[in-house]
């Protein structure tokens, strides 16, 4: 990795760079080799040297400053490489860290780069979570009873009308996530739920409260697509959860293709409604008090998983990418449900796995028949290796700490 741009490998490139930005290897590495795959020179820009995506083959790595403690400095490094850019490149940013900063100021960017979403106030409109679900409310999309208090007084009158255990979730989860390391609270009791909005107040996070939809990993279901200014989507694909981690409201780290095309018929409209475009990871849940498929949240931007689509013909980064650059893109996009791969995170589904061997809700033979050549690996490929084995070595001994202080629970 460097922390000055390469001159070299900018004037080497015959096609717009397209620069990856955040801080999640599973989605950077995604996206690179999304790309990189198809030819597209990419980028990673991420404020920690040890980026196991800046090991890839398909990328070159820049050290950069942290977009939301240092966003003025973050700005300024990306209009000094678009001065040495010999054409304009492309923003792909995989965090809503990234996504929100670009947007802020891209006015002054534009003149460097490409974007691959809508502005601002629309995409801003997705990731803040209380203005997104007074969009499933306008909209009457079903959806968790949730609760905006502006106090500590309006927290105590919610505290009384929620069931628990509840959430105590921010509404800019990644913000919050840099101060708590974990993206939200759950209160088994109103006392409990006062003491984390608390906290949460005395660090200037807006908060909401909410109820907790009952069902396990597997009545999770997402949907992903590109969709294009005229509001249509393209390279749709759905997925179901089978494992997640951490435990009922952590990541996806085991899923399958599925259709369930209620999904897609629920965020058209929405798309529609409020002019975006881009791609979209949406994610939904079944009540099993209901049978309802309710909204969970929706990411307008490039994800953890995101991957996984593309073994199945919907290569939704690159078709991000074209769109951008004005270049057409295959429509006509076949889809493939005979197919039988599974996406899986294995450092996240082992810990995930362990668990559920322990309550006896998974069996290790089972378990141990969901790994196979064919599946897609979030961090592991046959063409391209090296960042499994550096993230590996990064991860072993956190990982080892964990099982110990398990053993000892």
């Amino acid at each position: 990795m460097r922390k000055k741009p390469d001159k070299q490998f900018f004037k080497q490139c015959e096609k717009p760079i397209a620069f990856v930005l955040g801080i999640y290897p599973t989605s950077d590495l995604g996206a690179v080799r999304n790309l990189g795959r198809c030819n597209v020179p990419t980028m990673v820009l991420d404020c920690k040297k040890n980026q196991a995506a800046f090991f890839s083959k398909y990328t070159h790595g820049l050290v950069c400053p942290h977009p939301k403690h240092n966003e003025k400095n973050y700005i300024d490094f990306l209009k000094q490489i678009g001065e040495q850019l010999p054409m304009k490149g492309v923003l792909i940013p995989t965090g809503d860290t990234e996504t929100l900063a670009i947007l802020k100021h891209q006015k002054s960017l534009e003149k460097y780069y490409h974007f691959i979403s809508a502005e601002y106030p629309i995409v801003n409109s997705l990731i803040n979570k209380q203005q997104f679900y007074q969009l499933l409310e306008t909209n009457n999309i079903p959806h968790a009873k949730t609760f905006f208090p502006t106090d500590q007084k309006d927290a105590i009158t919610a505290s009384k009308k929620l069931t628990y255990p509840c959430i105590v979730k921010p509404v800019y989860p990644t913000y919050f996530r840099l101060d708590f390391h974990t993206k939200l609270f759950i209160a088994s009791s109103p006392d409990e739920l006062l003491s984390y909005y608390g906290k949460a107040q005395e660090k200037n996070h807006e908060m909401m409260l909410q109820e907790v939809i009952p069902g396990a990993a597997n009545t999770q279901c997402g949907y992903n697509a590109y969709y294009d200014r005229t509001g249509k989507p393209h390279g749709i694909f759905m997925y179901q959860r089978i494992r997640e981690w951490p435990l009922g409201f952590g990541n996806g780290c085991y899923i399958q293709q599925v259709q369930e095309p209620i999904v897609e018929q629920i965020t058209t409209p929405l798309m529609k409604k409020i002019g975006y475009y881009g791609i979209v990871d949406a994610e939904f849940k079944r009540d099993t008090r209901d049978g309802i498929i309710k909204f969970i949240e929706l990411n307008p931007r490039v994800w953890m998983q995101n991957s996984f689509p593309s073994r199945y013909g919907c290569n939704l980064p690159y078709i991000a990418y074209l769109d951008a650059i004005g270049k057409p893109f295959d429509t006509q996009i076949p889809c493939m449900p005979h197919k039988k791969i599974n996406w899986i995170y294995f450092l996240q589904d082992i810990q995930s796995a362990r668990a559920a061997i322990q309550t006896g809700t998974l069996s290790m033979r089972t378990w141990l028949r969901t790994y196979h050549l064919r599946n897609d690996y979030a961090v592991f490929a046959w063409d391209d290796p090296l960042p499994f084995f550096i993230l590996g070595s990064q991860s072993i001994s956190t990982f080892f700490l964990h099982l110990l202080r398990g053993s000892k629970e």
